[in-house]
């Protein structure tokens, strides 16, 4: 996965701006343009409309000159997640950045413009809630064997720099499991060991440190004691995917960490 295409989604929020701060440090550390995309609702006249777009330019325009940036706005009149998914499919985006904007919904996640481009979206989308957008040294990635969480792995690879590192985890949950089951867990191990092996030959042979490991318990609980242990600046999780990880990742253990995100968050299908 080559990145030489950022676009981030900016709803005029300080949320949207902690996504552009990220974006453009991504931009920079992968040598990718960046695109700001800016959509407003066409339900008000025209002449509002008109106002609007002049107020948006002029905001992100600070922004962008703040941060010293190199980016092209576009503003759009649409539906927000149609536009945004329309824009980063027509424009051949790597990879979409956004922000943690779904603070005052009643919902949280639930019905959001985010839920509803990540249900949409071919590039990953990676959820910046970082105020400080230092470069990412850290990263963790929940695995099963699924396509779509080896997808996660490669991402994560691809984003992070050779400096940093990458911890794939992979959680026995088997309510018939005990403690004495050794040879179930040892062959679970080898297996999860033989592919992460198998994922790192596919991958560039200069990048990240990865590291992997298996933990056996309750997927939620691991998962945030793991969150709690490692610190990690980005978590990486595939969508779309199967298997008991991602059955539950994909459905409450997913939007629970996208509601209360402890870190960024990247979403790769």
């Amino acid at each position: 996965m080559a990145i030489k295409h950022i676009m981030v989604a900016h709803d005029l929020s300080e949320h949207a701006h902690i996504a552009l701060q990220r974006a453009w440090h991504l931009a920079q550390q992968h040598g990718a343009r960046l695109t700001i995309l800016h959509v407003m609702e066409g339900h008000l006249p025209p002449a509002v409309l008109k106002q609007n777009q002049a107020a948006a330019e002029e905001l992100i325009g600070q922004q962008i000159s703040r941060l010293n940036a190199q980016a092209e706005l576009i503003v759009v009149i649409g539906r927000p997640a149609q536009s945004i998914v329309a824009q980063q499919r027509a424009r051949s985006v790597d990879l979409l950045v956004m922000g943690d904007h779904h603070q005052d919904s009643p919902q949280y996640f639930t019905g959001t413009t985010l839920e509803r481009v990540l249900q949409r979206s071919s590039a990953p989308v990676l959820l910046a809630v970082s105020a400080e957008p230092a470069v990412y040294q850290q990263a963790l990635v929940p695995m099963d064997f699924s396509r779509c969480a080896c997808n996660a792995l490669h991402a994560a690879y691809a984003l992070l720099p050779e400096s940093a590192t990458i911890h794939a985890v992979h959680i026995l949950e088997h309510a018939h499991m005990h403690a004495c089951d050794t040879d179930e867990h040892e062959w679970q191990e080898e297996l999860f060991a033989q592919l992460i092996v198998d994922e790192q030959k596919k991958m560039p042979a200069q990048g990240p440190a990865i590291s992997h490991a298996l933990h056996q318990g309750e997927l939620h609980s691991c998962l945030s004691e793991i969150l709690a242990q490692q610190k990690p600046q980005l978590l990486a999780v595939g969508k779309h995917g199967r298997g008991v990880l991602a059955d539950v990742l994909l459905g409450s253990l997913a939007q629970y960490f996208l509601e209360h995100p402890p870190c960024d968050v990247l979403l790769v299908r």
